[in-house]
């Protein structure tokens, strides 16, 4: 009975040892989803396969006409619109500061007369 006490003990430690010398669980995955012709927008953070954040930010986006991009684990997204025309940029960075700018910079080189701001961002953990 001794025995099986401790061998029962022993296998508990081992696996106490093995889940606290795991690494992080890795980041989840995000999306952004954009119809440029009705300027419906839909975005998701932190899910556990790139197919899962595509499927629920096109579902949150709502039209056939949305395109998705993908955002990295542990990446920043950010999509920006002209106030003029159908003008949009986005871009995928390890930063939201830098996605955000590089989005508005995008953005910008597409917009004839307008002036780009961020309409939506947001990072995965």
């Amino acid at each position: 009975m001794i025995q099986r006490a401790a061998s029962i003990v022993a296998g508990m430690a081992g696996m106490i040892l093995t889940l606290s010398m795991a690494g992080p669980a890795e980041a989840g995955w995000g999306a952004i989803a954009y119809d440029q012709y009705s300027g419906q927008l839909g975005s998701s953070w932190n899910q556990p396969t790139r197919q899962h954040a595509a499927e629920q930010a096109l579902k949150s986006c709502g039209t056939g006409d949305c395109q998705v991009h993908s955002v990295e684990p542990a990446g920043c997204g950010a999509l920006a619109q002209s106030d003029k025309d159908k003008a949009w940029g986005g871009a995928d960075r390890e930063t939201l500061d830098k996605a955000k700018a590089d989005a508005i910079a995008h953005c910008q080189t597409h917009t004839q007369d307008g002036t780009c701001a961020v309409r939506l961002s947001g990072c995965n953990e």
